[in-house]
């Protein structure tokens, strides 16, 4: 039995039980706040399942599958449920291809189409009259190019599941995955009846960030099969993080919406304040809060919510450097400034981070106008540009860092075509010397500054350490001219999908000219951003960690290197409200400005420390939560006071909460600071005082009053 089926049994839990045993059983759809127990409530379903209806899917040989968004999720959850063989715990990509990869004429008669409908495009382009000869070279060749992928693909037997596609060999990547089996799903009924009767009870964890075709493939596959199928949703769509998930799902008729509104994380402060953030939203009001052992007898940790505004016109690592160190002084702790690594800083969006650790460049090469797949597979480093920099380049240069020159040998063996049956000829003993020159050359390169990516993958070719993707040889070879082509494309009013091709494959102007950009990076980006990918940095975003816990944790919220498409934190917190549209498109589950703005608070309320063991002392969990977070706006000269939030870029707002018990919720705002504040900043002051009842308007707050050796950060 898992250990998370021990803790007692909410409302919500009875609920889903319900759902599990009625006859037929019944889809349901459960929305549960932060800090709520919402894996424990899956995994509890998971077993409950089992006890019901295991012996029956034993004979049937059936299996109840659990979708995760992550690998951390699913070995988690894989950690915590027994059964192995009545339960699959995979990824979306993963078990969409366990349901698929038996299929293989159908995967066939799909690639052919997909091909046949980009070679299409591509043939049928009509170009206007300012459009380049060499854009129009560019097409002949893609179509040469796709026309060589149709022929190859009608001679592959077997298709398989990599990395990166590669129709040629027969290898689907990760949104050819997503895409074939939303095309089985939604136009096969044979082919969900299928995957019902082997997976009855089918349970997706952060239903919020589900692909919407996901969540409409399985919806079919629901209504098709309601008397043998069960679907349930696990989600909250206030944690929404990234811009391509479904957000709210709308409720069948049939289906029951289920609620947890417990959170078993945060103090009483914080969430005080986040149930203050999210009322304005779905006005889900979380109760109970974190609670703590003293004499034996459970109480409820009353922790501190503190805000400050905070200049913009300093050092932003250095003001970092400053609240850490008073929260080292406040709570008397020095963990708070060393080791570095002690204390996890989130920030909102991936380029500060990008900025602050040196990829700044990559960044903004595969984000700033790159196709969705390249921004979406940036962050977690599954875009087809960088898989061979993570996969090859990355833990050969690091073995070769630490002398390891067994595991450096064991990458290349797997990698390098020299060291592979029928690899280039020579005795062994020179191969091995030109392939170990060719490697040290190779980590000399990623630490010099004067060398781009573009030579690396030069160097890569030239010396056939690596086997380059040919869609990167494409890449290199189009690299001198793809600006002006995309400029002439976007001139001629063809955009990012001028050639008709597929980013995946690389064949749209838009994914030319980002890998063209990423080409022309210094090497020296490159094991910052691995290391930013591996989760190994101190910075992180709010997407990256969601759910995870940390003892030190820093929310850094800084509009200067923001979207302010994206986020408005006017919109929020000033006397701009939402508008009508914007409420009604959140009712709904569309996204928008406010609705993005809105949940970025709320998630930046969300994340405590890693005090949830019920200690016997609040000295042993006094790090429940810290959060900085700087809402910016732009220079106002105090002597002409305005109203418009985007002139005000004067004061960083700044949220920070502990768990230490005779604290308290306030807020405070430099006296000098909030005299210079135009009347809509003063406006988002007073409306986050609601919020913190028991405020303080004057002094630097950044040195507790009870100690002289405070750091003091003055405001100018």
């Amino acid at each position: 039995m898992s250990r998370r089926t021990n803790s007692p049994d909410t409302d919500a839990d009875r609920e889903i039980f319900d759902c599990i045993t009625a006859i037929p059983p019944r889809s349901f759809i459960v929305t549960a706040g932060a800090g709520s127990g919402k894996t424990t409530s899956l995994i509890k379903a998971l077993e409950h399942v089992i006890e019901e209806h295991g012996d029956s899917m034993l004979m049937k040989r059936q299996r109840v599958a659990c979708i995760t968004y992550t690998d951390v999720a699913a070995n988690e959850i894989r950690g915590d449920v027994a059964a192995d063989n009545l339960v699959h715990v995979a990824t979306i990509h993963s078990f969409y291809w366990t349901i698929a990869s038996t299929f293989q004429a159908d995967i066939k008669a799909w690639v052919q189409k997909e091909l046949q409908e980009q070679l299409d495009g591509l043939a049928n382009k009509v170009f206007g009259p300012r459009v380049q000869q060499k854009t129009k070279d560019k097409n002949k060749k893609d179509q040469a190019r796709y026309a060589k992928y149709l022929e190859a693909v009608s001679k592959v037997s077997t298709f398989r599941y990599g990395v990166a596609s590669d129709y040629e060999e027969g290898v689907l990547g990760h949104e050819d995955i997503l895409k074939l089996c939303s095309f089985l799903l939604q136009q096969k009924p044979l082919f969900r009846r299928v995957v019902a009767l082997n997976f009855p009870f089918v349970f997706i964890d952060e239903s919020q960030d589900t692909f919407p075709e996901v969540v409409e493939s399985f919806r079919m596959v629901e209504a098709q099969m309601r008397d043998r199928f069960c679907l349930g949703f696990f989600g909250d769509p206030m944690q929404k993080i990234y811009l391509r998930g479904v957000g709210k799902i709308g409720l069948d008729d049939a289906w029951r919406p289920i609620t947890k509104p417990e959170n078993f994380r945060c103090a009483q402060s914080i969430l005080r304040v986040a149930n203050a953030i999210r009322k304005e939203g779905d006005g889900l009001q979380q109760v109970r809060g974190l609670h703590e052992l003293i004499d034996n007898v459970p109480q409820p940790v009353e922790g501190s919510a503190r805000i400050f505004v905070l200049p913009n016109t300093g050092d932003r690592q250095s003001a970092l450097t400053k609240v850490r160190a008073w929260s080292a002084v406040a709570n008397s702790d020095d963990g708070w400034v060393k080791p570095e690594d002690a204390v996890k800083i989130l920030v909102i969006v991936h380029r500060i981070a990008a900025k602050q650790l040196g990829w700044a460049g990559i960044y903004s090469a595969l984000n700033d106008g790159a196709p969705p797949s390249f921004k979406q597979g940036l962050l977690d480093g599954t875009c087809w540009p960088v898989r061979q920099f993570l996969g090859f380049v990355v833990p050969l240069v690091q073995a070769m860092g630490r002398a390891d020159e067994f595991a450096a040998i064991n990458i290349l063996r797997e990698h390098c075509p020299r060291l592979q049956r029928g690899g280039v000829g020579g005795s062994v003993a020179t191969v091995l010397k030109e392939v170990r020159g060719a490697t040290l050359a190779l980590q000399s390169m990623i630490s010099d500054p004067s060398t781009t990516l573009g030579d690396t993958i030069a160097h890569l070719h030239e010396t056939q350490l690596l086997a380059i993707d040919r869609r990167m040889e494409r890449a290199m070879a189009l690299q001198a001219g793809v600006e002006d082509q995309v400029a002439a494309d976007a001139e001629a009013g063809a955009g990012a999908g001028a050639s008709g091709g597929d980013e995946e494959l690389g064949g749209t102007a838009a994914a030319d000219s980002a890998v063209a950009q990423l080409l022309q990076c210094p090497a020296t980006e490159l094991l910052p951003y691995a290391l930013y990918v591996a989760e190994g940095s101190p910075f992180a975003t709010q997407h990256g960690v969601k759910g995870a816990q940390f003892d030190r944790v820093l929310v850094v919220m800084d509009e200067e290197e923001s979207d302010y498409n994206l986020y408005d934190y006017e919109k929020v917190l000033s006397e701009k409200q939402a508008s009508a549209d914007d409420r009604r498109a959140f009712e709904t589950g569309e996204d928008n400005t406010w609705s993005r703005t809105l949940r970025l608070l709320y998630v930046c309320c969300r994340e405590p420390s890693a005090g949830l063991r019920s200690p016997s002392s609040w000295q042993t969990q006094r790090q429940q939560l810290r959060t900085l977070s700087r809402a910016a706006c732009s220079p106002k000269s105090r002597s002409s006071p305005t109203n418009s939030w985007k002139s005000l870029k004067r004061c960083r707002l700044t949220l920070s909460s502990t768990a230490r018990p005779e604290s308290q919720s306030r807020l405070t705002v430099e006296s000098d600071v909030f005299s210079g504040m135009g009347s809509a900043l003063r406006t988002m002051v007073r409306r986050l005082s609601m919020w913190f009842p028991e405020r303080t308007l004057g002094p630097s707050t950044l040195s507790p009053r009870s100690s002289a050796s405070a750091v003091r950060m003055k405001s100018s």
